[in-house]
């Protein structure tokens, strides 16, 4: 066996050259440790336009305000983790109810402190924005959550200049509960919130819902387009970015 100092005689030094960081969308996530959906849905959305990386953010799973509000504690910690040294183009947090509890500006804030001056969204900043994009003034929800999470939802929509319609709830009161609702469940849902009131949009709220792979049906069966939560985020990351996306197969708003 060689001595160190004879190994590093005889070892043969290659030099390299840089290549470019690969020309696509860096999109630095966090998403919540109770998160089983959404990186099979962006997966499913990003094709060759762009690139997650991802970083979790402790989460109780229990959904009440206070539990949400705590997980602002992490966010900036998490974010500052993603991809050491890979310059991201936009940041996203992935989670609609605690985005609403703790509020758009101070998510943006929280996400972007190591990154300042990069744009960032979230599930809820990326519903409203595409609610304007498809000119939906009524717009219908269906939620998981319990009570005390619908109401801040509702408030801040009405805030917005919307109308809405219905509020159609599961009372859901563990996020690990919800990716385990039925697409069944989800149609049927969708059609009474439709039956009880005219809307313009419906959205179905979570990241965590698994609704990505059924906007189509439920869109051809109601007639109204379909907005979920990791759908709108993906969104409008893009058009921050001013790559506005195009993806058949995931209802009216992605399909431009």
């Amino acid at each position: 066996m060689l001595t160190q100092h004879e190994y590093e005689t005889n070892e043969l030094f290659l030099e390299h050259s840089k290549a470019p960081r690969p020309d696509k969308v860096h999109i630095g996530l966090v998403q919540l440790s109770t998160d089983h959906s959404i990186e099979a849905d962006l997966n499913r959305l990003i094709g060759s336009s762009a690139m997650i990386f991802s970083n979790r953010v402790y989460y109780s799973s229990s959904m009440t305000k206070e539990a949400l509000a705590e997980i602002s504690q992490g966010i900036t910690k998490s974010a500052s983790l993603i991809a050491t040294g890979l310059p991201m183009d936009v940041m996203a947090f992935g989670c609609t109810s605690a985005s609403i509890v703790i509020g758009n500006d101070k998510i943006r804030e929280l996400l972007t402190v190591d990154n300042p001056g990069i744009p960032a969204t979230n599930p809820w900043m990326g519903a409203l924005a595409a609610f304007e994009h498809l000119r939906a003034k009524r717009v219908s929800i269906f939620s998981p959550y319990p009570t005390e999470v619908n109401y801040p939802l509702y408030q801040q929509l009405v805030a917005e200049g919307f109308t809405v319609p219905t509020i159609g709830a599961l009372r859901i009161e563990k996020d690990t509960d919800i990716t385990t609702v039925s697409f069944e469940s989800m149609l049927e849902g969708a059609r009474r919130i439709l039956e009880h009131s005219p809307t313009d949009a419906l959205f179905m709220s979570c990241t965590n819902l698994r609704a990505l792979e059924h906007i189509e049906k439920i869109e051809a069966e109601l007639g109204v387009p379909i907005v979920t939560s990791t759908q709108a985020m993906y969104w409008h990351a893009m058009t921050l970015v001013g790559k506005q996306p195009k993806i058949e197969g995931f209802g009216q708003l992605l399909a431009g």
